[in-house]
């Protein structure tokens, strides 16, 4: 059964060390559900996809705590070194347990090594920023999806849903 604080752990290509450490420091925080993908493109050598199922703001930070934070950045950012030249992708989503905040959902494949680092790093610092472009955007806003720029080295809407339709947004 599912709950409100059920995170989604999905994940395709990942060693059961890797799954045992993200799986462990999820469960601190939140209910799990987990799902091993078929596989899913030629191209990636790994997927995680985490849900998380509180809205990307302050609040993320009192329900996951920094030191968690932390591994799971440690985990990925490894994870994209061993895996060397083959891709990885990484998305994170936040659902929000509110209808008033779109859900936030990051989404990051097939960086260069450096990039790959920089760009998981910078998704903490970006609460401020999505909360000020969220404002900004029209109320009938339901999702927004950052892609990393390797050109602008940071995250911008890619694509904004509002009222189940989307368009690319050419912002930056």
């Amino acid at each position: 059964m599912t709950n409100i604080t059920d995170a989604k752990f999905r994940y395709y290509g990942i060693s059961p060390f890797e799954i045992e450490i993200i799986y462990e420091v999820l469960k601190k925080s939140f209910g799990l559900r987990e799902e091993q993908l078929g596989h899913v493109d030629e191209s990636l050598a790994s997927v995680v996809e985490i849900y998380f199922p509180v809205s990307f703001d302050e609040s993320f930070f009192t329900w996951f705590p920094g030191e968690s934070w932390f591994k799971i950045k440690e985990v990925l950012k490894e994870m994209a070194k061993r895996r060397g030249r083959r891709d990885i992708k990484i998305v994170f989503e936040f659902c929000g347990y509110t209808t008033t905040r779109p859900r936030i959902r990051f989404s990051l494949k097939g960086k260069k090594d450096r990039e790959f680092e920089q760009a998981i790093e910078k998704i903490e610092y970006m609460v401020d920023t999505i909360n000020m472009q969220t404002n900004r955007y029209s109320e009938d806003i339901v999702e927004v999806e950052y892609s990393y720029s390797e050109d602008n080295h940071r995250w911008i809407p890619y694509i904004i849903t509002a009222n189940h339709r989307a368009e690319n947004d050419k912002r930056s």
